[in-house]
């Protein structure tokens, strides 16, 4: 039966991941315990859809880290400090 995993178990797969198991490992642990959901049309269109959007939001602050870079690029920046004086105990 597959699966989708609502978390990570240990020795099957991490949270997202389909997965293949026997139909009664599926019913008697990972759907009691709310680890994983039947791989159906709706949960196979939800994975994709949180796939397609962690791939946004990686281009996306990719794109904004560049163009913070660029703008940064070729800027110094000078610290001045002084050096509290402070007697040793």
């Amino acid at each position: 039966m597959k699966v989708v995993l609502k978390q990570d178990v240990k020795g099957l797969g991490k949270k997202g991941e389909l997965v293949n198991t026997s139909d009664g490992y599926a019913r008697n642990y990972l759907f009691p315990r709310n680890l994983a959901s039947e791989a159906n049309a709706q949960a196979m269109a939800e994975l994709k859809n949180k796939e397609q959007a962690e791939k946004y939001r990686i281009e996306t602050e990719t794109a904004a880290a560049k163009a913070a870079a660029a703008e940064l690029a070729g800027k110094t920046i000078r610290v001045t400090a002084r050096a509290a004086s402070s007697s040793a105990p």
